[in-house]
């Protein structure tokens, strides 16, 4: 292959992967009922599902099942935390709990437009509600 070829060949190349970052960057973030993931972690989050009572339910990664879920709500993205009807701005799902692995976590109920799910102080899951 020719000097010029090489440098063709890499430019559409280059042109591919720009292409593919931008269709990716476009792509929908996965839909829950009425609630947007607009960030969540795989390795943690194994499912989400909203039930038509409009509960949101977990699935847990077995190996963190026996971890502390801290839950955050807000009515704007960026904006400070709504306090739940225990007048706390995070209701905690206690570590060693007995939940079973591969079965959904406890559920939660809200009207915020948006829910977080902390675990070890990092966020797992933030869901905007989009409907």
């Amino acid at each position: 292959m020719d000097l010029f070829m090489k440098r063709r060949y890499f430019s559409l190349l280059a042109l591919g992967l720009v292409l593919m970052s931008a269709v990716s960057a476009i792509a929908e973030n996965p839909r829950f009922g009425p609630y947007e993931a607009i960030e969540i972690n795989p390795d943690v989050i194994r499912g989400v599902k909203v039930d038509d009572e409009n509960r949101i339910w977990l699935l847990l990664n077995p190996k963190y099942k026996e971890k502390e879920l801290v839950l955050r709500i807000s009515n704007r993205k960026g904006a400070g935390y709504r306090d739940f009807e225990n007048g706390k701005k995070e209701l905690i799902s206690p570590a060693n709990q007995g939940k079973r692995a591969h079965a959904w976590t406890d559920w939660l109920r809200t009207e915020a437009a948006y829910v977080e799910y902390w675990m070890d102080g990092r966020k797992v899951l933030h869901l905007k509600k989009v409907e």
